[in-house]
């Protein structure tokens, strides 16, 4: 099946989507590559615009505020209106946010051109007001950040690697990893954390090497006993207490996502891109056979909640998927109609203005 057959909602950005964020049972906040965030609610009603200066790489919702990255800036949005409260700049490039209690954590690096590599990072702690409490400077730059059993924990690359938890500007916690090499991603359930490495290796959150993949590992969504993987070489590998379920090869995977469950499995959703080419499919977790699947513009982002899919891509489109409708179009046993050339052409002049 194609996947757009049974699509909820597609929604224009207006320029090339770079971060999403879906709200549980609620609205949808996008960022695009050149500052513009916008808001619409859970019917899919535009409610505002923003302006930031840059990129907006992250978007995190905590009560009446939307806080983002964008180029150097950390900033806050009123959820209302979509005013931008206040905006800090950071030391190098804001790299990810996580709202964890009454805090805000900023990731920060600066990345040295003339050396190939980054020279220093930071993490930052904000109230929600926007006042700067401490600042936590490493040499190491932390890649992924992730909320697990009632901690902040980062995964660092070089020179430490390894992964650590911050509990105020002075006290670090350092965990090794077996696996040498720089975390570059992670992922957390309620009971355990994994995180790969740029050598392929999958750690659990004790430091132990529970895998070896082929090829370092670019996305990576812990399951419970088990975790699905976007390798290097576009490699998706799925693996369950400790043996392998399935692997698919492909082109570099730009996204990776699990989502709402259809029948008694839960979703993967992977965006490829060739580099003139993209793809979207839907596998089944348990087994890997490809549910449904289109050609797309590259997809850049992904968020999910319990019932929801929402996909944004390089060419401003923003598509959402709802569990209710695909398991209709999925289940459906209705002939494919003769292509009605007129019809179909009124259809793409209806979903151009659309997406204006």
């Amino acid at each position: 099946m194609d996947l757009f057959s049974s699509v909820w909602m597609t929604r224009s950005l207006g320029e090339a989507v770079s971060a999403l964020y879906l709200e549980e049972g609620g609205g949808l906040f996008a960022g695009g590559w050149d500052g513009c965030v916008k808001s619409w609610d859970v019917e899919g009603r535009l409610l505002w615009t923003a302006k930031l200066p840059d990129r907006v790489t992250v978007l995190r919702r905590q009560g009446d505020a939307v806080f983002a990255t964008a180029g150097l800036h950390v900033a806050c949005i009123n959820v209302a209106d979509g005013t931008v409260q206040w905006s800090y700049p950071l030391e190098g490039s804001a790299d990810s946010i996580t709202v964890f209690k009454d805090t805000l954590y900023a990731v920060s690096s600066v990345y040295d051109i003339e050396h190939n590599d980054f020279l220093e990072s930071g993490v930052w702690n904000f109230s929600f007001d926007g006042t700067l409490r401490w600042i936590h400077r490493m040499d190491e730059r932390p890649w992924v950040t992730l909320k697990h059993a009632d901690d902040v924990w980062f995964g660092l690359g070089r020179p430490k690697c390894g992964f650590a938890k911050i509990r105020g500007e002075h006290e670090f916690i350092h965990t090794p990893t077996e696996a040498d090499s720089p975390i570059t991603c992670g992922s957390a359930t309620e009971s355990e954390m994994v995180f790969g490495h740029a050598n392929g290796s999958v750690s659990n959150q004790k430091g132990d090497t529970v895998a070896d993949e082929k090829s370092g590992i670019e996305h990576i969504v812990a399951l419970d006993g088990g975790y699905v993987a976007a390798l290097e070489d576009g490699s998706i590998v799925a693996q369950m207490n400790g043996k392998s379920m399935w692997a698919a090869d492909g082109e570099f995977v730009s996204t990776l996502a699990v989502g709402f469950d259809f029948g008694k499995s839960a979703t993967v959703w992977s965006g490829r891109w060739s580099g003139s080419k993209g793809s979207l499919s839907i596998q089944d977790v348990a087994s890997g056979k490809i549910l449904a699947s289109a050609t797309t513009s590259r997809c850049e982002s992904i968020s999910i909640d319990a019932t929801r899919t929402a996909i944004g891509c390089e060419d401003g489109s923003i598509h959402v998927w709802e569990k209710d409708m695909f398991e209709r179009r999925m289940n459906a046993n209705v002939k494919t109609a003769p292509v009605n050339e007129r019809k179909s052409a009124l259809q793409d002049k209806l979903r151009a203005l659309r997406d204006r």
